[in-house]
């Protein structure tokens, strides 16, 4: 997998944090199996850490501070990292960055359109849903950030993009203008070729991922992370036995879905409803 930002610490405190717990092990003489036993993980586990495909955290910052006798200097690694973030929440912030690696991003949401193709006014919704007693400033600032993540999927570059949503979605009223701008944007995006998306249909009552929403980036060397988001927390998955589930869920969610060129018409012909709603 590539490394974030070659792990180097004027990227970011994030993959400082990880070339740190690397240099600090190979200064002490310890193997990988050693520093396992001293922070109660396995092996596994520290490499992943190492190579930065998973994510710091407040107590294994903790950890390696007994571990290296380093005084909280991982911990306020830490810190730096969680202030670098803005307003984006802390748990998602791993997340992004290791989205603008990614060589393929497949996603389901059964609530929402995705991130990534999110247009300004609809984000701008969104943020202000979530966050109500965020004033006009801070809700621009996610705006922003949400917009600048999207810039991967600029003409020329970036990783594969597949998405599923459901169907019903295409019906939400939500304010004078901001459905149909949402709408042309995921057009332009499918019409372009951007991305690959699929509407999973009215009719279908239930299926393998109505539950919650999920994500799956795969790396340039093949290697996968899976997530999943909570109102005010996300998760993880990285193991062969949880990536498999992950797999099977998404692959039976899709299974369901019509294919891209019917959704593209659905989404065509609803935008046109939404536009003359508007007029």
């Amino acid at each position: 997998m590539t490394e974030p930002g070659g792990l180097d610490g004027t990227q970011n405190p994030r993959s400082f944090w990880h070339s740190e717990m690397k240099r600090l092990r190979e200064k002490a003489g310890w193997l990988q199996d050693e520093l396992s036993r001293q922070m109660c993980v396995s092996e596994d586990y520290v490499s992943r850490l190492e190579r930065g495909v998973r994510p710091p955290t407040r107590e294994l910052s903790i950890r390696l501070d007994l571990a290296f006798e380093t005084d909280g200097h991982f911990v306020r690694l830490f810190e730096l990292a969680e202030k670098s973030s803005g307003l984006m929440p802390s748990f998602f912030a791993w997340v992004a960055e290791m989205e603008q690696q990614a060589q393929r991003i497949e996603e389901y949401n059964p609530s929402m359109w995705p991130g990534l193709i999110q247009c300004p006014a609809y984000a701008k919704l969104v943020f202000k849903s979530v966050w109500p007693y965020h004033s006009e400033a801070a809700i621009q600032e996610l705006v922003d950030q949400r917009v600048d993540r999207a810039r991967l999927l600029a003409p020329g570059s970036g990783p594969e993009v597949w998405l599923i949503v459901e169907e019903v979605m295409l019906d939400a009223d939500l304010g004078p203008g901001v459905a149909a701008a949402q709408l042309r944007h995921v057009l332009g995006l499918m019409e372009s070729r951007k991305i690959v998306l699929q509407l999973v249909p009215r009719r279908i009552g239930m299926h393998a991922l109505k539950v919650g929403q999920l994500r799956i980036m795969t790396m340039e060397d093949g290697a996968q992370i899976a997530y999943t988001e909570g109102p005010h927390s996300g998760s993880v998955m990285d193991t062969p036995a949880e990536l498999a589930k992950c797999r099977r869920s998404y692959d039976l969610a899709r299974a369901c879905a019509l294919p891209h060129e019917q959704s593209l018409a659905r989404i065509g012909a609803a935008l046109e409803e939404h536009e003359q709603h508007d007029q």
